[in-house]
């Protein structure tokens, strides 16, 4: 059905009223039922090595699968509307996105290589396990969000390939019978190879993998008489930054292009970007025969961080999630 012609957002390149919802163009005669099957050979190989009783060296390989879906239906004719050109007088020859979106997405499937060890050192007093990694990931899963006079519409895109290598390392180390030290570091070094979605972004970071983290804490006990005991825990945890989007930077065609049919109103997703931040938890307990009562604090220096970031160009901004701040609480445990 088309538009009344009265919303100048519905207009078509020659000024004639579009289809009030371009899905039901596609699918004159409803909505149809989906039903796909999804399946991948999950091999699994690993090899050990145990030199000694204090030293284990291992490598692995495995694949991973998660299942392919559906878009809502439309999602593919809607977008090419509003942001493909077509050659229809639509408003989408004048954004000209080039987008790549189809109601049903592909499963995705990774590789994964690893190569590591596990040591105890210091008459058991010192552990560590250390280990390099790869993922090979075809058909990576990414959600997306467009808006526009349609409103906003979420869909599943996928990354043809994207590479992750890796390094990480944790410890933990026995200083006496009542105190102990832990930590671990981990680095990302990621890429996205191929995205025909989204050419521009090959060679960007991939969405959601912070390019490094760190940890460190610290447990501490103490018995006293009358079979009492009281405990500290202290963790710091520091995460780099990490984009949310595979688009870093470059710019991108926006639908107001269409509306205003000029290319000036050109953005890019460089806010989609989150900074490193670093977070403190403090727990404190007194603990009996049967009984536990601890007061804890979480994000104890109340740094503020953006928990999730979703970029909505068209409308100027993003949809951004506020992490908690500091939060404070008590519990008491009876053991029957």
């Amino acid at each position: 059905m088309s538009a009344s012609g009265l919303n100048g957002n519905t207009l078509d390149g020659l000024g004639q009223p579009g289809p009030i919802n371009p899905a039901f163009v596609a699918n004159p005669g409803g909505i149809p039922s989906r039903s796909r099957d999804f399946d991948q050979l999950q091999p699994k190989v690993s090899l050990s090595w145990r030199p000694n009783d204090t030293t284990n060296i291992y490598a692995s390989y495995g694949v991973g699968f998660r299942s392919g879906g559906f878009n809502s239906l439309g999602s593919e004719a809607l977008l090419n509307f509003w942001f493909n050109a077509l050659g229809t007088g639509n408003p989408g020859d004048f954004v000209d996105a080039g987008l790549i979106i189809k109601d049903e997405y592909d499963k995705e499937v990774t590789d994964s290589f690893e190569i590591g060890g596990k040591f105890i050192l210091m008459d058991n007093r010192l552990r560590i396990n250390a280990a390099v990694f790869r993922n090979e990931i075809e058909d990576n899963q990414f959600f997306e969000f467009f808006t526009g006079p349609f409103g906003l519409l979420r869909v599943v895109t996928t990354i043809e390939d994207v590479e992750i290598n890796g390094f990480e390392l944790d410890f933990n180390a026995v200083l006496s019978d009542n105190f102990s030290v832990f930590g671990g570091i981990g680095f990302l070094d990621s890429e996205i190879k191929q995205n025909l979605n989204r050419p521009l972004s090959v060679g960007n970071d991939a969405p959601q993998a912070p390019d490094e983290t760190y940890n460190l804490g610290a447990q501490l006990s103490i018995p006293f008489s009358a079979g009492l005991e009281f405990g500290a825990r202290l963790d710091w945890q520091y995460v780099g930054e990490m984009w949310f989007h595979t688009m870093q930077g470059e710019e991108t065609p926006t639908i107001w292009n269409a509306l205003f049919q000029t290319s000036g109103f050109n953005q890019n997703f460089s806010k989609a970007r989150r900074d490193a931040y670093d977070t403190i938890d403090l727990r404190l307990t007194l603990s009996g025969e049967h009984w536990d009562v601890a007061v804890w604090g979480r994000n104890i220096g109340d740094e503020e961080y953006l928990e999730e970031i979703i970029p909505a160009i068209e409308f100027g901004g993003s949809f951004i999630h506020q992490a908690a701040g500091d939060s404070y609480g008590a519990e008491f445990t009876y053991r029957f």
